[in-house]
């Protein structure tokens, strides 16, 4: 049996590892205050800005997460990128599955099948690829 060997990682890949984690902690801890902006009906001049800055980093995490998932799948092996397709697949067609029938069950005069796309892509994507993006672990 052959033991997984620990990532040895250079100074560029650990820099990035950092800034990825820093970036979603930002992004957590910006979507709560935002919430608590938003629900407790805080309006004055701050509180604005400070939802358009969040709504601003949104468009930038979209941006950036698929570009550092491709950026860190470019060095995976092809056995390991094969078995992350084939969970992305399956859990894609798995979750348009459910959507839609749920759709149907709750909403059957009211069925969006773009709709239960992007919510399955979207899903699909963070499960399959979230070792991807932080690229904790080597794959032999």
């Amino acid at each position: 049996m052959k033991k997984n060997k620990p990532l040895i990682f250079t100074k560029k890949k650990n820099k990035l590892l950092l800034f990825t984690k820093i970036l979603y902690s930002i992004c957590i801890i910006w979507t709560i205050i935002s919430f608590i902006i938003i629900y407790s009906n805080i309006n004055n001049n701050i509180s604005s800005k400070l939802v358009i800055g969040y709504g601003l980093f949104i468009f930038f995490m979209l941006l950036y997460i698929p570009i550092i998932t491709l950026f860190n799948a470019r060095k995976l092996k092809w056995n390991s990128l094969k078995r992350i397709l084939k969970k992305f697949i399956s859990l894609f067609i798995t979750f348009f599955i459910v959507n839609c029938a749920f759709d149907y069950i709750f909403r059957s005069y009211n069925i969006d099948v773009f709709n239960s796309f992007y919510h399955a892509l979207g899903l699909s994507f963070g499960l399959a690829f979230m070792d991807v993006i932080f690229f904790k672990k080597e794959n032999n």
